[in-house]
């Protein structure tokens, strides 16, 4: 304990990446916290949507910076618009959905981990120009990279399972 830091990450700062259909930012990864947690800025748009899926590793939360989301955990959905915040404990099947485009929200994972899985996935990102192929990865990647870091997909994302919303 007797070495860690204060951490500052200024606007703009921090490993950025195209992932998952989505912009992700790493402000905490786990070096800078001992591997108790990251934080991850991410700008989320409907190609983010993920499968229904499990985390075994981490508890995952979301701050909502700015727009709307819905989070669906354990079966139950929660409306998300900015200033909210929603936690998945780790073990329950959750997905979400992006209802305003583009969504700032703020990715909390506790213990860390998560950020390896969105950069292992990612393109570098040196703008808020999204590449012209971005989108969510196939079902067959997510569960061979998920595998690795304890994720697990259950079934398909929110709006296909729902079309209607």
């Amino acid at each position: 304990m007797a070495d860690r830091r204060p951490i500052l990450i200024r606007p703009g700062e921090g490993t950025s990446v195209w992932s998952l259909g989505g912009r992700f930012t790493v402000k905490l990864d786990e070096a800078g916290s001992a591997g108790r947690f990251s934080v991850v800025e991410a700008l989320a748009v409907r190609a983010t949507e993920p499968p229904i899926h499990i985390h075994h590793h981490e508890d995952e939360a979301w701050y909502v910076i700015d727009g709307h989301m819905t989070f669906h955990v354990d079966g139950k959905a929660y409306e998300a618009p900015s200033g909210s915040f929603v936690l998945a404990p780790q073990g329950l099947p959750h997905t979400f959905t992006v209802d305003t485009e583009p969504t700032r929200v703020l990715v909390f994972a506790a213990p860390s981990g998560f950020e390896h899985f969105a950069l292992e996935l990612g393109v570098p990102a040196s703008s808020d120009e999204a590449p012209p192929d971005l989108a969510m990865p196939t079902p067959d990647v997510l569960e061979a990279v998920g595998g690795r870091y304890g994720i697990e997909v259950v079934g398909p994302p929110w709006r296909v399972l729902r079309p209607e919303g």
